[in-house]
Parts: structure tokens; sequence; C-alpha cells
């Protein structure tokens, strides 16, 4: 009752209005900290001055204006701080849950901000009660002064003295129960101070918690007794004896437990273990959550019959419930904590990840650009001439492949991976995979076998993504095996699926890194002296494509230097086929190329005029390089404005265009173009050639009016096969 009547009239000397407003000063105050230090900060520590607002919010206002604060800091973090600033937009899914744990431990620290007040005002309401008690004792004093007997006056007086002690020790065990949050600590108290209130000779609270991978397990603390004397027993069970307590059915409370109908009922012991505590008086009650889940129990003995009473039950009931309160606070405090060190932890892999990033994407530029420069100088002969290109070709397609890494796993991550589901065998997939790695495995001097059972039966799956997969997992083994090491693949049915193992006795996982392989952006060696590249996204893409086909992926190694092998399992077909379409090879392998402007007739654009729009000088004259060297005729313009005059004058086959531009973009271009009449050019062929590429920016592209969706950057190839498809499909010239 206490406990209800303070907690129902929160901060009375304080109007909503003067809360609310004390919420939006200290908001406003932590901005006009904030804001000098943005030289110093720039965009970091973006939330670390509002979570004093949100405390000092919470502690004068209370939960809900706590809540005001927590939701004004989120905003003014996000408009000030995080990109795009001055905006109230978020710039990825990074950001969204970085301003979702926020967000969460604001409201975690207001919630555990309202339920102190609540604690305080309970403890005070207890010493206001506390005070009628002895306003009442001294009322009883003057009563019995009046009575015309001594042993009535000494049994008064003893019945309100222990009332007074009750009533005292339940303020302490509650204002120690407030005071302390870490869960081990406040167990212990809350044991001791209950053996104390109980005049028990010994006390235990067995409780149950969870760990950090979800798992359930007990753990329990003493009192009056040292630890040693439990050791060797198990932890109590659903005895008939201590069944109703771990069940949550109310107190049990025996003068002598042995006598009990409930009691030596159960094997192995029959009663108490040889050895243990000697018990006859008995008193346990559970502790109980709001929700109903028994959080524990409390447990009380004593050698000596009839020491537990009505007095000690009334006792126990409210120390357990004062228990549960204290306990969810815990909780709420250690969940508060948590989530605080998860968002750190998340914030530290996103600079982390965004400084690898841009190591690997620089470090091919740097050898594009140096190479590009040294050519443009001239007085190169024919042999650095060559090296030079091979060179800038290499790691223009390593740049690509980073990319397609990153494209992939946000298609994972938004659920837009799309599967060519179709029954194949999966030799043929791994030979292609094979192959595209050979040469780097042939580079390092590595044994590269291949052991592939041709009856291991067929699957269902997108023969593109499963090479991506195994070349994935072959590319990781050549990576981390040193010169001169050995790799192996094989293909096997077992049972009802098919195992695609890829083992190597190359650098090996240590046993602690295993279970976080297959994470996204997670690297054994993330500093910058680590002795391999990548972005550390290989074997997570590997995971999702394996999942996305319904099977699983695991890894085992016996640990740093000792190898590590990668095993796929996929389900098998439940039928038999035959395939109609040749196997489709993933574009990973480096092959050299001859012309094919020269080789294949097909692609001479002799005769076909081709109208550029690029924004960007370099983008135009690689274009016009390109097409011209296939024959094309070529008009670069720099903006949608000059297009369509070029378009009218001109009078282009084809148009080939930039999505990103200034001023108008290319959807922009395409749209006007379109509206058009036949004889302006209005129904001239149209391919978009961007570096927008994901699935929705070529829905964009083609809605906009465009026939074709082309990345960049694009092989020379497959630029002279889409102006030649576009043009010759409409039949000119």
């Amino acid at each position: 009752m206490i406990e209800h009547l303070s907690a129902s009239l929160p901060f009375p000397e304080r109007s909503a209005v003067l809360r609310y407003a004390f919420a939006v000063l200290m908001v406003a105050l932590a901005v006009a900290l904030r804001w000098p230090l943005n030289p110093i900060l720039g965009m970091s520590v973006q939330f670390l001055f509002f979570f004093p607002a949100i405390m000092v919010s919470s502690w004068y206002g209370g939960l809900r204006p706590g809540l005001a604060a927590t939701g004004l800091s989120a905003l003014a973090a996000n408009f000030f701080w995080m990109e795009p600033l001055f905006q109230l937009r978020l710039k990825g899914p990074g950001s969204a849950v970085q301003l979702g744990l926020f967000v969460a431990i604001g409201a975690f620290i207001s919630l555990l901000t309202e339920r102190l007040h609540q604690a305080r005002r309970v403890a005070e309401a207890a010493a206001l009660e506390n005070q009628r008690q002895a306003e009442e004792l001294r009322r009883a004093q003057r009563l019995a002064e009046l009575l015309a007997t001594e042993q009535e006056l000494r049994s008064l007086l003893r019945a309100h003295q222990e009332d007074r002690e009750e009533m005292e020790a339940m303020n302490r065990i509650g204002r120690i129960l407030v005071a302390e949050l870490d869960r081990e600590r406040l167990v212990q108290a809350l044991t001791d101070e209950a053996t104390t209130a109980t005049r028990a000779e010994f006390g235990a609270f067995f409780y149950n918690v969870i760990n950090e991978h979800g798992e359930a397990y007990t753990l329990y603390t003493l009192s009056g007794a040292p630890r040693e004397a439990f050791s060797g027993f198990p932890m109590p069970r659903n005895t008939h004896v201590f069944g109703p307590t771990f069940r949550g059915e109310g107190i049990v409370r025996s003068d002598d437990i042995t006598r009990d109908p409930r009691y030596g009922r159960n094997p192995p012991y029959h009663g108490m273990p040889k050895g243990h505590l000697p018990v006859r008086s008995y008193l346990a009650a559970p502790v109980i959550s709001r929700s109903g889940e028994v959080l524990g129990g409390l447990f009380f003995g004593h050698p000596e019959t009839g020491r537990f009473g009505e007095r000690e039950e009334r006792i126990l009931a409210g120390i357990a419930s004062q228990a549960t309160i204290a306990f969810e606070n815990a909780n709420l405090y250690r969940e508060a904590r948590l989530a605080h060190e998860r968002a750190e932890a998340a914030n530290r892999s996103k600079d982390e990840f965004l400084a690898t990033v841009s190591h690997e994407l620089r470090t091919p530029l740097n050898a594009i650009m140096g190479w590009a420069q040294l050519l443009q100088t001239g007085g190169s002969d024919g042999e650095r001439f060559r090296r030079g290109l091979e060179t800038i070709i290499r790691n223009a397609r390593l740049q690509s492949q980073l990319i397609d890494d990153l494209l992939d796993v946000s298609r994972i991550v938004s659920g837009k991976m799309r599967l060519d589901v179709r029954p194949l065998d999966l030799a043929p997939v791994i030979e292609a995979a094979v192959e595209a790695i050979r040469p780097a495995a042939e580079a390092k001097q590595i044994t590269l076998r291949r052991v592939l059972d041709p009856l291991a039966g067929t699957v269902a799956g997108d023969p593109a993504r499963l090479q991506q997969v195994v070349w994935n997992l072959l590319s990781n083994a050549v990576k981390f095996t040193p010169k001169g090491g050995k790799a192996e693949i094989r293909l096997e049915r077992v049972n009802s699926h098919v195992e695609i193992i890829v083992a190597d006795n190359g650098v090996g996982i240590a046993r602690e890194f295993l279970p976080y392989v297959f994470d996204r952006f997670l690297q054994l060696d993330a500093s910058t002296t680590r002795q391999q590249g990548g972005l550390g996204l290989g074997l997570s893409i590997v995971r999702h494509l394996v999942e996305l086909h319904g099977g699983t992926a695991e890894v085992k190694s016996p640990g740093a230097g000792q190898g590590s092998t990668f095993l796929v399992r996929l389900p098998l077909s439940i039928a038999h086929f035959q395939p109609a379409d040749p196997e489709r090879v993933h574009p990973r392998a480096e092959v050299h190329e001859g012309d094919p402007c020269k080789d294949d007739p097909a692609l001479d654009l002799r005769g076909i005029r081709v109208l550029v729009v690029d924004d960007e000088p370099d983008a135009r004259e690689t274009l016009r390089q390109i097409l011209e060297h296939c024959n094309a005729e070529v008009l670069t313009v720099a903006s949608a404005g000059e297009a369509l005059e070029a378009l009218q004058r001109w009078r282009p086959d084809i148009l080939i265009s930039d999505i990103g531009m200034p001023g108008e973009d290319g959807y922009e271009l395409i749209r006007r173009v379109r509206a058009l009449p036949p004889e302006s050019g209005g129904r001239t062929p149209a391919a978009a050639l961007t570096a927008f590429a994901r699935s929705e920016d070529r829905r964009r592209a083609l809605l906009a009016g465009f026939q074709m969706h082309v990345a960049k950057p694009v092989e020379v190839k497959e630029l002279a096969a889409v102006v030649a498809n576009l043009v010759r499909g409409t039949g000119a010239p």
C-alpha cells in the first residue's frame, strides 16, 4: 500500500509544463555545449553530450520528460551531427542502427531513473509509516500506564518493539536494494539481510540467469555458512519440498521439516544428503517478476525446531516483494550497460570498416592512376606499355569486385538478393571456379587438388551464385595458404544432401575467432599492418548465399597455423534432370582478351552515330575512345541541355547517358527526350551507363524511358554490344 500511494503521486510539487520545459532546456544546453567543440570533435561522439541531459531530465521530471528528452536528443543529434547534416534523414542502415541504439539507451536510462524515483518514494513513505508506528508506540506506552497490570504493559511494549524492529529491518533492506544495481552484489546483500531479519542460522538464494548466449543456468549465494558447505551437493530441484518455491506457489514454512509429509520422498537422498547442514526449522519464498516469471527462491534454515513464525513469514513476504523490484532494476541497468557497450562496439566497427573500405578502394586506384600518368607521359616501350595496361585492367577489375561485394551485402541486408534457380550439377560449377582461381594458386605455387564425385546428384540453385560461393572459399584458401602450400576441394554426396569441402594447410583460425568467421566486416586482423587485404565480406556472402539455397556453411580449424576446412551442405533435388542450357561461368577469372571490335564483325559500329552524355570529362573521353575504336561516330556533351540541342541538330542513332549529373540528371533527360515527337528524336534508342547499379536503380532507369541499364565500369565488348543491339534492334541504319 505504501508503494501504491507513493508511486501514484509523481512530482506533485512540479507542474507538467515545468517538467517538460526543463527537459527541453537540458537538450538545448547539451546542443550549446557540444556546438563549440565541433572543430575538435567533428562528427564523432554525437550522442555523448545528450546522455547527461536525459539523466537530469528524467531525474527532475520523471519517465515521460526523460523520454521526451531522448526523442529531442535523437532529433538534434541527427540534424546537427549525423550526415546528411541539417536534415532529418539518415545516411544508411548503420546510422539507423546507431540512432536506434541511442534511443533504446535513453529509454532505459529514463525508465531506470523513474524506478529509482519510485523506490525513493517508497522509502520515504516507509519512513513516514515508521514515524507513525513510533507515534503509535508512544501512544501505546501512555495507554499502558493507564492499564491496573505490569504483565500486560510488558507484552504490549514487546509487540510494538518487534513491529518497530520489523519496520526498521524492512527499511534497511529497502535502502540497500535500491542503492545496489550490480546483480551479484545485490543478491548477496539480499541474502545476508534476509537471513538476519528472519533470525535464521543460514540462508540461501538460488536464482535463474540468462548468459550472453541466451542460455539459462542457476546461481546461488549463501549466508551464515561457507560456500564449501554446498559445493559437494547438486542444485536444488523440483522435489516435493523445493517444488512449491521453484514453481512460485507461495511461502513454505515448517517447524520441523523432517516431520513434514513432503520430506524424504525423492531419490536418491530421500532427505538431506550426508554432510548437509542440519535443518529442522524451514522457511522458503519464491521471488516472482511482475510478469509472473519465477526469478528464484529464498531458503532459510535453523537446526532448532519452531524458530520461524508468522512474523518471519511476514518479513520474508515483504523481502521477496522488494527483491522483485531490485532484480528488475538491476536487469534494466545491466541491459542498458550492455546496450551502451554494443553501441560503442558498433561505432568502432563502423569506423574500422570505413577505414578498410577507403584503403581497399584506394589501393587499386593508386595503381591505376600511377600507371595512367606514366603512360600519359609517353616514351614507354612496348613491354612497359603492355605491363601498364595489364596493371590498370587488373586493378580496375579488383575495384569492381570490391564494389560488387558491397552491393551483394546491401542486397542481402535489404532482402533483395534474387536467385536464378535451376536444377544443376555442381561439378561443372566447381570446375569453372577452380579454373578461375588457378592463376592465383600457381602464382603462389599452391597445389590445388580436386576430388569431385560426378554422381553426387543435382541441386536446385543459381549456378552463378554457387560458383561465387566456391570461388570465395577457394580464394580464401589461396589467400591464407603460404607459398608452396596445399588446398583441396571435394564434392560428395552424404545422405540427402551434397557437401562441398574446401580444406587448406594455411594459417588456420584461432579457436576464439571461429564463431565469428562468417560475420560481416569482421576480420581476424583489421590493423594497418595486416598481411592480407579485403573487406571481410567474402565469407559473410558465402554464408548468406548458401542459406538462401536452403543449405548451411560451417568452418573447422584445429587452431592457428594448422589450416582450416570449410563445409557447405546443400539439399539434393528431388528429381534428376538433363540441363537444357550450358553452364554459366561466374566472371571472376582474369584472362587475356583480343580486340573484340576487330575479332567480332557484329561489334563493328561503322556508320552508327552515338551521342554520349556525361558531366565527367575523363568519362566522356574514355567512352569516345572506346566507341571510335569500334568505328562509331561519336559526339560527347556534358549536360542534359546540350544533349537535347545535339539530339535535334546532329540526330544520333543512339543516346548513351550518365544518371548522376548536376542540374538535370539522366532520368529527367530521358523523360524530356521521350516527350519529343518522333521526327525530333523522341524515339531515339537510349542506354543508361551509370554507377548506380542496384536493382531498384535499373527499374527506375527502365521506367524513365531507357531501353537498357549498364553498370560502370563497362568492358569494351559489352559497350559495343549494347550499342549494336539497340541500334540494329530498331531497324536502323
